[in-house]
């Protein structure tokens, strides 16, 4: 980058959240791991009922009653896609977050297990190669 900055740095709000929820590239500190691993989880949490209801309405059959293995469907497959979709970003941020261990993503199905153990276990200090240090760049951003 011709600023020296991390994408993540500059002042476009919709440049950042792009950033921390789809790139794979540059490092996040634990606090902006679990920030956006919890913040995933509430919307999913929130969007349960929601989806629910549209299964409901998409898959409700016409002239009859509902079939238990229908419903389970209705219910489910909205709720399972989402999941899936979510999936992308969650790995984003764990990515983000092997990388602040100086590791590459090929290292996420290891660590997708146990990804609790990156939100507790401090990243290296200092640049590397992903990038610079996440917490070093908010030590230098305090007046």
């Amino acid at each position: 980058m011709a600023s020296g900055l991390e994408p993540h740095v500059r002042g476009n709000m919709n440049y950042n959240f792009a950033w921390y929820f789809l790139s794979f590239k540059g490092r996040i500190s634990r606090q902006e791991f679990w920030l956006g691993y919890f913040g995933l989880i509430v919307i999913l949490l929130l969007l349960r009922r929601p989806l629910e209801d549209i299964g409901i309405y998409f898959f409700r059959p016409i002239g009859r009653p509902w079939f238990r293995d229908e419903l389970l469907v209705a219910l489910s497959l909205p709720k399972l896609v989402t999941a899936v979709i979510a999936m992308w970003p969650l790995a984003a941020i764990s990515v983000k977050r092997l990388h602040d261990f100086n590791f590459s993503a090929w290292w996420l199905p290891v660590f997708w297990l146990g990804s609790f153990i990156l939100g507790f276990i401090p990243g290296n200090h200092g640049s590397n190669r992903f990038g610079a240090d996440p917490i070093a760049r908010t030590r230098d951003s305090d007046p």
